[in-house]
């Protein structure tokens, strides 16, 4: 006879069941609610150890440096939680609200567990220089790397985060020995305010042929393409790079390295992602992307305080040229905040036949008003059918955003007559403002 009431499951296809539910969110906080229906539920979920392998915690500004009791009453929490996770691959987010230097405890227990998949530090202060507690921790695990026979205290770490995006390094205070550390590290990611140091002295003993994800976001000091070569040639695997590196449209054109023959060609990058400069468009230039699908041309700040572009397409040319020379399709193409006259976005948009998903945020804004281009982009489609594969179209002004997604009422218009959607698009939008504005 079929079971009459839930709780008549096996275990195992009540513990499936609730794999289903949204128990991860809010911190589990479902999970814990699930738990608490009875007890024979709190039994089989306390049981599972596949709801106890990922935890965040907050760190609020109540953690004091040792000896005070918060440090080993963290660690016991966490012990606990995850001791129900058994031997399974194990995620951690630890995000401060305070910026504590020492907690000895915290970072061995953090070091003198192997089975961490995934580890993410966050800090949240404002006009923090270094991270004190993040260097002592990297100090903690190359220390275990010196005393136990050269094993990594984290081997089968595959993803790290790092975001302290309000965070100042000078030199010498951020360097990721990972090679040491995390040998099989496969996607890192590091958000910082900006690097008063070459980007190259951080990652010196970084071992990046394990790499499928890399980004780095922050005002570096010292600009190096030389880095991102150096990237492209040795890591073989990588499939998407970010780099928004916030160099201005007055920094220098850095040369680039005579170590590394050029065009470096990279067989597996799929998604790249730039801050748009002088020294990103000669980036592209030297590069060769086959399998490249996939394009960010942005800027992290407003450009209104740059020089305004010249009257010439130099973002078209180095995108076209990258493309043509790497036989690729582009996509998706994402162009944000790029101080574009209209007649290098229109070139820049048009001449990607491949594009299905194309989204532009304040483009060219500052020079011009969005009727120019949308005029020139109907100009263009008027003459022959410039996106014939696009599927979706954005375009963000302010806090309005316009879409043009197909299967959806104005998506047919905007392909016909890009113009008119435009106009019909801001006059809809000013009548719901009239409405609930």
């Amino acid at each position: 006879m079929a079971p009459t009431h839930i709780n008549s499951f096996p275990p195992e296809i009540l513990a499936h069941t609730v794999s289903f539910s949204d128990y991860e969110k809010d911190n589990c906080k479902g999970l814990l609610q699930l738990a608490s229906v009875c007890s024979h539920w709190h039994d089989v979920l306390f049981a599972s150890p596949q709801f106890w392998t990922t935890l965040k915690c907050s760190i609020s500004t109540k953690l004091k440096n040792e000896p005070h009791t918060i440090v080993p009453q963290l660690i016991a929490h966490l012990e606990r939680w995850f001791g129900r996770a058994g031997d399974l691959p194990w995620t951690l987010c630890l995000s401060f609200d305070v910026a504590p230097r020492k907690t000895a405890s915290l970072n061995e227990y953090l070091v003198s567990i192997p089975r961490w998949k995934n580890l993410t530090f966050a800090l949240d202060i404002k006009g923090g220089t270094n991270w004190t507690w993040l260097e002592g921790l990297i100090a903690s695990a190359e220390e275990s790397y010196a005393t136990t026979n050269g094993r990594g205290c984290w081997p089968g770490l595959e993803t790290l985060e790092i975001d302290a995006p309000d965070v100042r390094y000078g030199p010498d205070r951020l360097t990721l020995p990972l090679k040491y550390i995390a040998p099989n590290l496969r996607q890192f990611k590091i958000t910082i305010k900006d690097l008063t140091a070459p980007v190259c002295t951080v990652f010196n003993d970084f071992s990046v042929a394990s790499l499928t994800v890399f980004e780095f976001a922050g005002a570096l000091g010292t600009e190096t393409l030389s880095f991102y070569l150096h990237l492209l040639t040795h890591a073989p695997n990588l499939e998407s790079m970010k780099v928004l590196d916030e160099q201005d449209d007055f920094s220098p054109v850095s040369p680039l390295s005579t170590d590394v023959p050029l065009p470096v060609v990279h067989h597996k990058l799929q998604h790249l992602a730039l801050h748009d400069s002088p020294n990103a468009m000669n980036f592209l230039k030297s590069i060769r992307l086959p399998s490249l699908h996939s394009f960010d041309l942005a800027r992290s700040y407003c450009p209104g305080g740059t020089a305004q572009p010249l009257f010439s397409t130099p973002v078209t040319d180095a995108v076209r040229d990258l493309v043509s020379t790497s036989r690729c399709e582009i996509r998706t193409l994402k162009l944000k905040w790029t101080p574009l006259f209209v007649e290098d976005l229109v070139s820049v948009v048009t001449s990607h036949p491949a594009v299905e998903v194309l989204e532009l945020d304040e483009p060219a804004c500052f020079w011009s008003l969005p009727e120019a281009f949308f005029d020139a982009l109907q100009d263009a489609q008027n003459r022959q059918d410039v996106l014939p594969k696009l599927k979706m179209f954005s375009y963000n002004r302010g806090v309005r955003t316009y879409l043009a997604r197909e299967g959806e009422e104005g998506f047919e218009l905007f392909r016909r007559a890009p113009l008119e959607w435009w106009e019909a698009s801001v006059e809809t939008h000013a009548e719901f403002g009239d409405v609930f504005g």
